[in-house]
C-alpha cells in the first residue's frame, strides 16, 4: 500500500448546513480529517464550540466526539480549507426559485472561490458538487469555471458529482450508514480519490457519470414523493369508504415490490427537498423536452391534500371566527426544526384569515417558525400566539389541530382535555390512538380514518362489470 493510500484522505466541506455538517461529521467518524468552512460566521462559531446550530438528532453529541478526536475542525477562511484538503465537498444551499429552477447563485460563488483559491494552492485536488442541482450542472456549469478560475488542466483537477441521500430526523444514521453511495465523474483520478474516502463505508460504492449521479437524486426523490402522494390520495378514498388507511398501506407495503417506507399519509408532504426537486426537475425535463408527468402529478396531488384538510379542519371545527384553535406540531414533520414547506404556515393562516385565535406550540421548532410567521405576515403576529407548552397553547381552545407527529402528542394526557373549551382533536397523522382518545376523553377526527371526509358522497352500488 503507497503512502498515499495509508494516510486518511482530507476533506473539505463548503457549507455547514443540514447536510454538509453531518456529511462533515460522518467522514470523520469514518477516519477522514476533515475541515469545514461556512460563509456565515456564526454558524462558524456555533460549529467551532461544538454547538449544532439547528437540531437533528444525534448531530450534537457526534461533533463534540470528533472534535474532541481531533477529526473534525472549522475554519474562518476558503483558503485555509482548500489548503488543508484534498477533496472538497461543495454542500451549499440550491433554493428554488418562483419559476421552479433552482438558485444556483451560493453555488457559484462557491466554485468561483474554489478556483481563484486553487490558483495559487499545488497539488492534485477533486473538487466535489453534493449540493443537489439538476443534471447536466456538474459538467455544464461547475467544471469548466474551475477549470478556468483555477487555470489547471483537467488532469490536475477532478471535478465530481456525489449526491447526499439524507433524510431530515435521520441524518446523521443516514450519513454515517449509507444505503449506497453515488458518485458521477469522468475521469480515473476523481474516482480512486473518492473510492479511498469512502472506503470504511460498508455501502455499494455506484460509479455513473456526474449527470447519471445528478439524475439518480433526482429520481429518487420523485419516487418517494410519488409514493406519499399515492397514500394521500388513498386516505381521501378511505374517508370516504369507512376504511383505514394505515390498515390500506400496511398491506399494500408488505408486498416487496412496493415496501412499506413512506406510505404514511398526512397533509402533504413538506420540508426543504421533495416539492424544491420535483419543481425544478419538471423545469430541466422540459427544458430537454421531457414531460414528467408523474412528477407534475405528484405536486398536484399534494396540493390538492392541503385543500383537502382544511376542508376536514372546517368540517370538524365548524365556523372558527372568534374561536381559540391550538396548533401542534409546526415542523414538516416530527424529528426537525425544519418548518420550510411545513402544512402548519398555510394551516395557520387559513385560521388566522377565517377570524380565529390560533395559539401554535412545537417541541423545538417555535423559533423557525416564528420567523417564518413573520416574513409571511409581514412582521406582525395578528391572531397568532406562541405557547411555551401543550397545557398553554390547550387553554381554554375550541379545538386542536394536530400537524406534525411528534411523539409526545401521541402520549395524549387526560389533563389536557381538561383544559380545553371543546375536547375536540383534528389529528392530520393520525397519532392519537382510539384508546388514548378514549382514555383521555377526547374526540379525534382524523385523515384517512374511515370518518368520512368533507362533503362524503355516500356509497354507490357499482354497476355491471
Amino acid at each position: 500500500m503507497s503512502r498515499s493510500q495509508a494516510t486518511p484522505p482530507r476533506a473539505g466541506i463548503v457549507g455547514l448546513g443540514y447536510m454538509g455538517l453531518a456529511t462533515g461529521l460522518a467522514f470523520a467518524a469514518h477516519g477522514l480529517t476533515v475541515t469545514g468552512y461556512d460563509v456565515k460566521p456564526e454558524i462558524r462559531s456555533a460549529v467551532d464550540g461544538g454547538r449544532a446550530p439547528f437540531h437533528e438528532p444525534g448531530l450534537a453529541p457526534l461533533l463534540r466526539a470528533q472534535r474532541r478526536a481531533g477529526r473534525f475542525r472549522v475554519v474562518n477562511s476558503a483558503e485555509q480549507m482548500v489548503r488543508d484538503s484534498e477533496g472538497i465537498f461543495l454542500c451549499v444551499p440550491t433554493p428554488s426559485r418562483p419559476s421552479g429552477r433552482i438558485e444556483l447563485g451560493p453555488l457559484r460563488r462557491s466554485v468561483r472561490e474554489i478556483g481563484d483559491t486553487l490558483r495559487r494552492i499545488p497539488g492534485y485536488h477533486v473538487v466535489v458538487v453534493k449540493s443537489t442541482v439538476v443534471p447536466g450542472t456538474t459538467e455544464s456549469h461547475v467544471a469548466p469555471v474551475l477549470l478556468r478560475r483555477s487555470g489547471r488542466r483537467p488532469d490536475e483537477l477532478g471535478v465530481a458529482s456525489n449526491p447526499e441521500f439524507l433524510a431530515e430526523g435521520s441524518m446523521v444514521r443516514d450519513a454515517v450508514s449509507p444505503e449506497r453511495i453515488v458518485v458521477g465523474t469522468t475521469d480515473a483520478k476523481a474516482l480512486a480519490w473518492l473510492r479511498r474516502a469512502y472506503r470504511d463505508f460498508r455501502a455499494p460504492l455506484i460509479a455513473l457519470t456526474p449527470s447519471g449521479a445528478e439524475l439518480v437524486k433526482y429520481s429518487a426523490n420523485a419516487f418517494l414523493a410519488l409514493k406519499v402522494s399515492f397514500a394521500n390520495e388513498l386516505s381521501r378514498l378511505s374517508d370516504r369508504l369507512g376504511a383505514n388507511v394505515d390498515a390500506i398501506t400496511e398491506a399494500i407495503g408488505r408486498d416487496s415490490r412496493i415496501g412499506p417506507k413512506f406510505l404514511k399519509a398526512g397533509p402533504g408532504f413538506g420540508g426543504s427537498c421533495f416539492a424544491k426537486d420535483l419543481k425544478a426537475f419538471v423545469v430541466r425535463s422540459r427544458e430537454l423536452g421531457v414531460r414528467l408527468r408523474s412528477a407534475e402529478a405528484a405536486l398536484r396531488i399534494n396540493d390538492d391534500q392541503l385543500d383537502y384538510v382544511l376542508g376536514v379542519i372546517r368540517s370538524a371545527l365548524g365556523p372558527v371566527s372568534g374561536k381559540r384553535i391550538a396548533l401542534l406540531g409546526l415542523s414538516f414533520k416530527a424529528g426537525t426544526d425544519d418548518v420550510r414547506e411545513s402544512r402548519a404556515l398555510p394551516i395557520a393562516a387559513q385560521l388566522v384569515a377565517d377570524g380565529a385565535i390560533v395559539r401554535v406550540h412545537d417541541p423545538i421548532a417555535i423559533e423557525n417558525f416564528r420567523a417564518a410567521w413573520y416574513a409571511l405576515s409581514g412582521g406582525a403576529d395578528g391572531r397568532l400566539e406562541f405557547a411555551s407548552s401543550v397545557e398553554e397553547a390547550l387553554a381554554d381552545a375550541d379545538g386542536a389541530v394536530l400537524q406534525a407527529d411528534w411523539p409526545q402528542y401521541g402520549r395524549w394526557k387526560l389533563e389536557w382535555t381538561r383544559r380545553m373549551q371543546t375536547p375536540l382533536l383534528v389529528d392530520l397523522r393520525r397519532e392519537i390512538s382510539r384508546a388514548a382518545a378514549r382514555r383521555a376523553r377526547l374526540t379525534v377526527v382524523g385523515i384517512g380514518a374511515g370518518q368520512g371526509g368533507p362533503s362524503a358522497a355516500p356509497a354507490q352500488e357499482a354497476g355491471p362489470g
